[in-house]
C-alpha cells in the first residue's frame, strides 16, 4: 500500500442505559419507576468509588489525542424515562465535539404506547417487519430532534439485530448510512451476504464492523471489550496495508465499568481502560495511517468503488495473550 493511502476509522460508541429493575425487559416497568438517576450515574457517567469512567472520561480522552467518535445513542428509553436524560446525553456528545448518530433497542418497546407497534419488546429489530421497523426508525428521530439532534445521518440497530428491511426503513426516513452489520453476530437476514466493507445496498451505506482472524477459521469483530490491543493494532495495521477504506471498531459507554451488582458497587474495568487508552495513543500517534472520521462528513455522493478486500489477521500471541488478560481480569 503507498505511503498516501489513510486508512478511515470509525470509534463508535453505542451509548445506551439498562434499567436496574429485576426482569426487565420481560416484564414492563412498574408505573412508579420515574427516577433512572442511578442507571445514568452508571451506564452514561460510569461512576464508581474511584472516579467516573463514562461519557466525560471518554471524550477527554479522545479530545486529549485529537481523534473524533461516534455515538450511537439509544433514543427508545425517552419514552419511559421523559426528554431530559436524552438531551443531557446528547449535550455531553457534542459539547465534546463529537457526532450524535441514532442507535435502536427493541427491549424499550414494552415501555412505548403507539398502536402501531407490538405492545412487548423483541430482542433483535429485525423481527419486526417493514412497516413496524419504519415507524419505530421515525419516533427515535423525533426523540433525538427533541433532545437536540436535529439531523442524524447514521443508525445501528441494538445487538447488530437489522437486516435488509432495516435498511428500507432506513431510506425511507431519510437515513442514509447504516452500521448494523457484524460478521461475527449476525441477527438478521443479509440476503446471504459476507460484508467487510462498505457496500450501497437498497440506496443506503452499510458501514460493517470490523472483523479480523484470531484463530484459525474464526472471525473476531473490533470491539474493545473483545480484543486485546495488540490484536486491534494488528488488525489496523493489516487493514492500512490491505487498501482497507474503513475500518469501524465498536465501545460501549459503560464499557470501562465493572457493573458488580447484588450490593456490590461498581469498580473500574481497569483492563478496558487500558486498551482504551492504549487505542487511543497509537491512533493519536499514527496519523499518517490513520484517521478518525465522522459519519457526518461523508460524502456518500463521491464514494469511490469498494472492490472486495483482504482479510486481515491478528498475531497468534496477541489472541492468546486476550485470552490470558481477560480470564485474570474476570477475578479483579
Amino acid at each position: 500500500m503507498s505511503a498516501e493511502h489513510v486508512l478511515r476509522v470509525f470509534l463508535t460508541v453505542d451509548t445506551e442505559l439498562w434499567p436496574t429493575v429485576p426482569d426487565w425487559p420481560t416484564r414492563p416497568l412498574p408505573a412508579d419507576k420515574a427516577d433512572f438517576a442511578d442507571e445514568i450515574a452508571a451506564d452514561i457517567h460510569g461512576q464508581t468509588g474511584a472516579g467516573a469512567f463514562g461519557l466525560p472520561f471518554q471524550i477527554a480522552r479522545l479530545n486529549r489525542h485529537g481523534l473524533r467518535a461516534s455515538y450511537f445513542v439509544e433514543a427508545l428509553f425517552a419514552a419511559r424515562a421523559g426528554p431530559a436524560p436524552l438531551a443531557h446525553i446528547a449535550a455531553l456528545v457534542q459539547s465534546g465535539g463529537h457526532e450524535v448518530q441514532l442507535h435502536l433497542h427493541t427491549e424499550w418497546l414494552g415501555e412505548l404506547d403507539d398502536p402501531e407497534l407490538p405492545p412487548a419488546h423483541c430482542q433483535y429489530l429485525s423481527e419486526l417487519p417493514l412497516e413496524q421497523q419504519t415507524v419505530l426508525i421515525r419516533k427515535g428521530l423525533a426523540n433525538l430532534a427533541a433532545a437536540g439532534v436535529p439531523r442524524v445521518q447514521a443508525f445501528r440497530a441494538g445487538s447488530y439485530g437489522g437486516n435488509l428491511d432495516t435498511l428500507r426503513a432506513l431510506a425511507r426516513n431519510g437515513i442514509a448510512i447504516d452500521s448494523s452489520y457484524n460478521a461475527a453476530f449476525v441477527n438478521g437476514d443479509w440476503g446471504g451476504r459476507r460484508l467487510a466493507q462498505p457496500q450501497a445496498i437498497d440506496g443506503v451505506w452499510e458501514f460493517p464492523i470490523a472483523s479480523f482472524g484470531d484463530f484459525p477459521g474464526h472471525a473476531r469483530h473490533a470491539q474493545l471489550c473483545a480484543c486485546s490491543f495488540g490484536e486491534m493494532r494488528d488488525a489496523l495495521q493489516g487493514a492500512w496495508r490491505a487498501g482497507w477504506y474503513a475500518f469501524v471498531i465498536v465501545l460501549h459507554s459503560f464499557e470501562l465499568v465493572k457493573k458488580r451488582g447484588a450490593g456490590r458497587p461498581p469498580t473500574p474495568h481497569r483492563l478496558n481502560i487500558r486498551r482504551f487508552e492504549q487505542l487511543c495513543a497509537f491512533l493519536g500517534q499514527h496519523r499518517e495511517r490513520f484517521r478518525t472520521s465522522l459519519f457526518s462528513e461523508l460524502a456518500l455522493e463521491a464514494m469511490p468503488a469498494i472492490p472486495p478486500q483482504q482479510a486481515v489477521r491478528a498475531a497468534w500471541f496477541n489472541s492468546l495473550r486476550r485470552v490470558a488478560e481477560q480470564g485474570w481480569s474476570r477475578f479483579r
